[in-house]
């Protein structure tokens, strides 16, 4: 056996079969002078250790990501209710008065096309910078009418809250289907439905059915009160239609004997609206986790938090209340 690694081999003992390429390259010798390198490899125990930490950073990761989705979808939200509050601005320095939800009032739920039924959402338009939509709009006629079904069947962003994730088109049996797009914004125009459409009592807040609120008749301050508030509603909920243009600040259900102070608030809680042939599964609502955003008088948007108190909601709602917010329960 030769006692030479190959590569020395040749110069010391010329007659060694190993000179030989093949002789040595496929002999025994090749073990002995070029020794195996074994490559380890995992063990199954450590793979599955490996994907087990993977899955928990995932997990530990994956809430972060949804909540800072979540985070950015409400500030997009946020902007959409500044963009409404700055057309109202307008609105109100136009015509001297803020906007009414409704341009006729709803004491009947009017299906003639003989009222105009157009929602506050329609009449701020020309001071929203959607001039190509308003030129569409005809605000002679009823907004249910044929004359104002492009301008309907149109699915407005600014209307439209990045975390909704209903349907675009009501399904309600009042509206035809398909044609009839949705809003997720609506007025707080009273403090119950009894001050929102019964006629002998008038709504507290600012923008109701047929309404002509100045600024000096918020008496308890813009900064104070609630112009606008996000809907999660699905089918009543038609951006152009003043007939659900305005929510309350308590629920409404026949069958429900607390729809009254204390336990009625109607922020994310369903049904918010029950009366037989007309139901609204919510009112002022949003897919936002623990409440929604208000829009204020004064411009500014505020987070509400679903778990406050009925009392401090309807104070919220009113414009001349004489309520103190800071100590309402």
């Amino acid at each position: 056996m030769c006692l030479y690694r190959p590569l020395d081999c040749a110069p010391k003992n010329p007659g060694c079969p190993c000179n030989d390429p093949v002789a040595w390259r496929t002999g025994p010798d090749l073990v002995r002078s070029f020794p195996l390198r074994l490559i380890r490899a995992f063990t199954l125990i450590e793979l599955l250790v490996v994907i087990a930490i993977i899955g928990l950073l995932i997990a530990f990761l994956l809430p972060a990501i949804q909540s800072s989705r979540e985070a950015a979808r409400r500030t997009a939200c946020a902007n959409n209710l500044k963009q409404i509050g700055m057309a109202i601005l307008h609105y109100q320095l136009a015509q001297g008065v803020f906007p009414s939800s409704n341009t006729d009032n709803l004491f009947t739920w009017d299906t003639s096309g003989a009222l105009r039924n157009h929602s506050w959402a329609s009449v701020i338009m020309p001071y929203a910078e959607l001039t190509g939509l308003n030129r569409t709009i005809d605000y002679s006629v009823s907004a249910m009418l044929p004359a104002n079904q492009l301008a309907a069947a149109t699915v407005v962003p600014m209307y439209r809250c990045p975390s909704y994730i209903g349907p675009d088109f009501t399904t309600d049996s009042h509206y035809p289907p398909g044609q009839y797009a949705i809003g997720n914004y609506v007025s707080l125009a009273a403090s119950d439905v009894d001050h929102l459409y019964a006629a002998e009592l008038r709504p507290e807040g600012v923008i109701f059915p047929t309404s002509r609120i100045r600024p000096s008749d918020v008496a308890d301050g813009l900064s104070n009160t609630v112009l606008i508030v996000e809907s999660r509603e699905e089918k009543m909920r038609v951006w152009i239609d003043g007939r659900t243009a305005a929510n309350t600040a308590l629920r409404y259900d026949s069958a429900d004997a607390d729809s009254t102070l204390p336990h009625g608030i109607s922020l994310n809680y369903t049904p918010y609206y029950n009366d037989g042939d007309i139901v609204s599964a919510y009112g002022p609502s949003s897919m936002h986790p623990g409440g929604a955003l208000h829009l204020y008088g004064d411009g500014s948007v505020h987070f509400l938090l679903d778990q406050m108190s009925a009392a401090l909601y309807v104070a919220l709602c009113t414009r001349a209340g004489g309520e103190t917010i800071d100590h309402v329960p």
